[in-house]
């Protein structure tokens, strides 16, 4: 029996990740949703309750005790994040956990030494790196034969008035990185302060180089008028326009569009790829767990993605310190 245990049963657990454990569940044998916790006893009760679980915790070290779990989901502020995932893996335990993976790369670089002396798997859950379309898209393009020349990532939110919305800007800027997979040469950062609307608000522009030559514009607007997620790719015979279907999108279920010679060659339609029009299978979130899940069950190969994240989240420092150039 593979038995998952959750650690936070917030917004975003609840959101993306407890529909896909529950999802899980209902399409592959032999699994059992073990066990759930929160500090909050009315969330872990409620979440046990919605997603299936058979207990819920307010001890996290009570629950791994007594669940021995294959697998662990944290879904907890960054803040935390980096202790408790340490201590998970020195208990042994195999774990999946929510962006960004820590505060800073040191923090990054001490969970990457735990993982090797622990010898556990580690999943970072970069969702949109599992988008369904967003994995179509790469495929179209390899397709073509041709090297990407430039990307354009337009990432909006109505009124989000963070004080650090670089925690949601680290998911454009690591799904830029594995569109055009090449690491960032350098990256010159525009700054549109509004503080007038609250500490730290601001929209965010990257014009970006990476290492294999292409080149990426990078637009992040908390404080416009629509929540979407837009990505344009040009190649020099195609052009190819994806909406992401993010959570209360106005592009869901998103969709491809393929441009050569003037002519659309293919439009795709994002509920093709999916069971149901709910986000967390269309965002990508399903298949994070899913395919870590039974990379666990079916191989003895130690897979841990955490360097991956290293190079978004020391640009996420840079949104979140107002740097104004980052080179590598």
């Amino acid at each position: 029996m593979f038995k998952i245990c959750v650690i936070g049963c917030g917004n975003m657990s609840r959101g993306g990740h407890g529909p896909s454990f529950k999802k899980y569940y209902e399409d592959y044998e032999d699994v059992c949703l073990a066990a759930c916790c929160d500090l909050n006893e009315e969330s872990a009760k409620s979440y046990q309750e919605q997603f299936g679980f058979n207990k819920y915790y307010l001890d996290y070290n009570e629950m791994l005790e007594t669940e021995k779990p294959d697998v662990v989901a944290l879904i907890v502020p960054v803040h935390l994040t980096k202790a408790m995932a340490i201590d998970i893996m020195k208990k042994g335990f195999n774990i999946i956990l929510e962006k960004p993976p820590g505060k800073d790369v040191d923090e990054i670089n001490e969970m990457i030494k735990q993982a090797e002396e622990s010898k556990v798997n580690v999943r970072v859950a970069f969702n949109r790196r599992y988008a369904p379309l967003l994995i179509k898209l790469k495929e179209m393009i390899k397709e073509t034969g041709e090297e990407i020349f430039n990307i354009t990532y337009q990432m909006y939110r109505y009124n989000r008035r963070d004080k650090d919305f670089s925690t949601t800007a680290i998911h454009a800027i690591d799904t830029v990185k594995y569109i055009a997979e090449s690491d960032y040469e350098k990256v010159n950062f525009c700054y549109q302060n509004r503080f007038d609307l609250g500490e730290n608000v601001k929209n965010i522009y990257l014009d970006c180089k990476f290492k294999n030559n292409a080149h990426a514009h990078i637009d992040l607007v908390p404080i416009g008028g629509v929540q979407c997620e837009r990505v344009t790719v040009n190649t020099l015979n195609h052009t190819f326009f994806l909406n992401i279907p993010i959570p209360a999108s106005y592009d869901r279920p998103g969709e491809i569009a393929h441009f050569s010679a003037r002519e659309l060659v293919e439009k795709i339609n994002g509920i093709d790829f999916v069971d149901s029009e709910e986000y967390f299978e269309g965002a990508g979130f399903y298949n994070e767990n899913r395919l870590f899940f039974e990379h666990i069950r079916n191989s003895d190969e130690i897979i841990c993605d955490l360097a991956s994240a290293i190079q978004s989240v020391e640009l996420e420092d840079c949104v979140r310190k107002s740097i104004e150039v980052y080179e590598k």
